[in-house]
């Protein structure tokens, strides 16, 4: 055993001497384990010497037995008054009605006695939502024909609005662009008719004579 555990056990017992209990109270600084168990072992000792010991009240156990005795004559009504309160809760979710005639009773269901009438309920609120349904589906049009009609005033209004200077640069040089490649055009055509002259003159030229000679 360590001087540790020795120091541990003598202060739980309470028998440490003031130097053993100067260098008990250093180890328990120093060290974090045994303070940890040092907490522990005052809550346990405070708790035991808090500790007193309960009174027990007498009790008669033929008392209680006919106490129970007693009571039993009233557990009879138990079953009877689950039995009742489960055939409420039926009647209620099945609907059952009962009416009285002259020549007896007459059970019936929701299901029978008030068919026309839950059908008629089931009708009219399908013609009022199918109603809701074309209103809003015609309101949906007239706000998407609207819609239309603004984007088309905007854009028209963009194209009035464009100055004429903008539409004449324009012009000038889409007239600019027609030019330059009616140039290019004649230019490739007078090339290839150049080419072609002259494919044309060295087959028809004779053998030995200079193709210049043609032109004099």
């Amino acid at each position: 055993m360590s001087d540790k555990d020795a120091l541990f056990a003598l202060w739980l017992e309470r028998q440490l001497n003031a130097a053993e209990q100067q260098q008990f109270d250093q180890l328990v600084a120093e060290d974090k384990e045994l303070a940890e168990r040092v907490a522990t072992a005052r809550h346990i000792r405070q708790a035991a010497d808090e500790y007193r010991p309960q009174f027990v009240p007498s009790w008669q156990p033929q008392a209680i037995a006919h106490q129970q005795q007693l009571s039993q004559p009233w557990r009879g009504w138990l079953p009877l008054s689950f039995a009742t309160s489960m055939l409420a809760i039926v009647m209620v979710l099945l609907q059952v009605e009962i009416q009285w005639h002259e020549q007896g009773m007459m059970i019936s269901f929701a299901g029978k006695g008030r068919e026309q009438e839950i059908t008629s309920q089931v009708a009219s609120r399908l013609a009022d939502f199918e109603q809701k349904q074309q209103q809003q589906l015609a309101d949906y049009v007239s706000e998407l024909e609207q819609s239309q009609q603004q984007a088309n005033m905007q854009l028209a209004n963009y194209l009035l609005s464009s100055s004429r200077t903008e539409r004449r640069e324009d012009f000038a040089e889409l007239i600019k662009y027609v030019n330059e490649q009616r140039s290019d055009d004649q230019l490739y055509i007078a090339r290839q008719l150049n080419e072609i002259q002259q494919q044309v003159y060295e087959t028809a030229m004779p053998p030995g004579q200079e193709p210049g000679s043609v032109n004099e």
